[in-house]
């Protein structure tokens, strides 16, 4: 008697809730656009909109389900941000209410209600399916999928095949969808093994969980591969030449500590639903088919790509319906009394700390987009295309930008799948107006990071007219103008008055430098460029000294920075690249007239330990700095 009545409150909740989650997520859902991934993908549906095709017409890695399925919407409602949004919301939705079935047909109503609202209030949940990205329909297919090859019928090899489908539409939004795929198939091993089933039978389980994974990947990777060539380097190879470079040991230990990370973010959920998950094992219950998607996290071990807590999102279905079972037999166990204040206690720590999060992010208000759209507009005309390191920019000023600026992304420029002359080819060939970068040292920005950004930078000096930085929250952003009377010019000039040849370290050389011709006067500026090249990166974070030195011997100025103003410095400098880094040294208003000299030599700007400097023939150089051999006139 007392269940039933539980069962009836539950199911009178559970539309509330839904209505008080919904409205949470709604509140100013429009409210901030500083969203970088977010508005690549914008930008590329609407180009979509315009009869343009994914991989051939624009660069993308984004997977077709994402990608037509945003079409979709945005043909249906226009290119408004609330109905892309609302889309993710949506989707999100859909999925809590899939865990709500889950938890309710295999433990109870209560659970179901709890497993939905861990999900929805969950951070992660809140923070990447308010935005249009591919996590919310991920992780819809996800949850989908699982709820299917668990929901324990007699059709059970219908619910595989039906699990086989979503987990395809789930991979091709996100490439991650294989691995809830490998989690249903541990599950199906073990199964196999407790039951005592026999090998044809397990084979035939798999196959119709398998086979429509390998039909519909394959037909959909071979018919865009058929149209446009690029697909599988633009898909496959983007994710795959990621942190290619690192050896396995360093992979596995950067990912070792990846899990430690979300463990420390998320304590109370994570050790919870470890804890449920033991506990189901050992009773051998509904929980069983759930648990095994954990130990396919393991998988990043093998996966050189960077990763973050936003990639444990696959999880946070069976973390959520693991949790929700946990506290359920908590609220209506044999010990309710008690097992009710510890469930209490725990859910509070769990939802608190995500509701404040939450409420925060929620009250973003963006008012600085417009400044930059303004600026855009009136230096543009919407038949220009512009390059922009946030992409979104071209997609709310309703402007194009080239092949690969639709795609620019740090992992696509840290690999070299984009590098600053293919920039340079497409700006010339779609006579580019205008270019933003974000040159702040706190962002994820992506131009700074090209492996040739020196190169990139002296085109759009020599070919755009800068106008300035615009702070725009946490970017600093650049904002480079062409001038359409001044015809391109794309070669890569340096006029290097001295050359050097000094080795700094191991691997990097000073080429040479330009010093101004002719006497300065006090009160003067002295602003010359140094010319560096590197055969590798260097081990550290180098910073640059350069110091000007009276006749007397006597510093009487100089100018330390880490090269291009922080953001190319040499432990990123690409092989072959030339390097020029410009300094300025103000030159006392009582400097004495005559011949001064300039130091250079480098240090960590941490430990201030400087670089042991050698001559050529190898013989340690005094103070580690070299002295030009140039000198500066300095009065008449």
């Amino acid at each position: 008697m007392r269940e039933s009545k539980a069962k009836r409150y539950a199911i009178w909740l559970v539309p509330a809730l839904v209505l008080i989650l919904a409205a949470g997520y709604f509140y100013n859902l429009t409210g901030w656009l500083i969203f970088d991934d977010e508005g690549e993908y914008l930008y590329q549906v609407w180009r979509m909109t315009l009869g343009e095709m994914p991989y051939r017409d624009f660069m993308t890695p984004q997977l077709p389900t994402f990608l037509y399925g945003g079409l979709a919407v945005m043909k249906l409602f226009g290119p408004t941000l609330f109905a892309m949004r609302a889309y993710s919301v949506l989707l999100a939705f859909l999925s809590g209410l899939l865990l709500f079935a889950a938890g309710r047909r295999h433990h109870s109503t209560l659970a179901g209600a709890l497993a939905m609202v861990l999900f929805l209030v969950h951070a992660d949940i809140f923070k990447e399916t308010r935005i249009f990205r591919n996590e919310p329909i991920f992780l819809f297919f996800v949850t989908a999928a699982v709820v299917a090859a668990t929901w324990r019928t007699k059709d059970r090899r219908k619910h595989l095949l039906l699990a086989g489908v979503c987990i395809s539409l789930a991979t091709l939004a996100k490439l991650f969808g294989l691995l809830p795929a490998g989690g249903i198939g541990l599950w199906l091993l073990w199964d196999a093994y407790r039951r005592k089933r026999t090998i044809p039978v397990l084979f035939q389980d798999v196959m119709f969980l398998t086979l429509p994974v390998v039909i519909l990947l394959i037909a959909a990777f071979a018919g865009f591969s058929w149209i446009t060539p690029a697909f599988y380097d633009l898909v496959i190879g983007h994710h795959l030449n990621q942190g290619s470079e690192l050896a396995a040991g360093d992979v596995a230990t950067s990912k070792l500590s990846l899990y430690w990370e979300y463990f420390s973010f998320y304590p109370a959920f994570v050790s919870m639903a470890l804890v449920s998950a033991w506990s189901g094992f050992s009773r051998n219950d509904g929980r069983v088919p759930w648990l095994w998607q954990i130990p396919s996290v393991l998988a990043f071990l093998f996966l050189s790509r960077q990763f973050g807590q936003r990639h444990f999102m696959y999880l946070l279905p069976t973390f959520s319906l693991l949790v929700a079972w946990l506290l359920a037999d908590a609220f209506q166990g044999k010990y309710r009394k008690w097992g009710g204040v510890l469930g209490a206690i725990a859910l509070f720590l769990i939802l608190m700390p995500a509701i404040r999060q939450n409420v925060d992010r929620a009250g973003w208000l963006d008012n600085q987009t417009q400044q930059l759209l303004t600026i855009i507009e009136e230096n543009t005309q919407p038949s220009d295309v512009i390059l922009s390191d946030d992409i979104g920019l071209a997609f709310y000023s309703r402007r194009a930008t080239t092949y690969s600026g639709a795609a620019l992304s740090h992992g696509a420029i840290t690999s070299g799948q984009i590098t600053g002359e293919i920039l340079i080819e497409e700006m010339l060939d779609d006579n580019v107006a205008l270019v933003i970068v974000d040159s702040s040292l706190l962002t994820g920005n992506h131009i700074v990071f090209l492996r040739d950004y020196p190169r990139f930078h002296r085109f759009l000096e020599r070919n755009f007219v800068y106008k300035g930085n615009v702070r725009r929250d946490f970017q600093e952003l650049d904002v480079w103008v062409r001038d359409p009377a001044i015809p391109y010019d794309a070669q890569d000039h340096l006029n290097m008055m001295v050359e050097d040849g000094s080795p700094f370290g191991d691997h990097m050389t000073l080429l040479g430098y330009d010093l101004p011709v002719g006497a300065l006067a006090p009160g003067d500026t002295l602003d010359f460029t140094l010319y560096w090249q590197a055969d590798a990166p260097a081990e550290n974070y180098w910073s640059v000294f350069t110091h000007l030195i009276s006749p007397d011997g006597t510093l009487v100025g100089q100018h330390d920075k880490v090269p291009y103003g922080g953001v190319y410095p040499p432990n990123r400098w690409w092989p072959g690249q030339v390097v020029d880094d410009d300094y300025a040294i103000s030159i006392p208003a009582d400097a004495l007239p005559g011949e001064y000299q300039i130091q250079i030599g480098m240090y960590d700007w941490i430990t201030q330990e400087r670089l042991s400097l050698k001559t050529k023939a190898g013989q340690p150089i005094p103070d580690n700095q070299i002295i030009l051999k140039t000198t500066v006139r300095v009065g008449p």
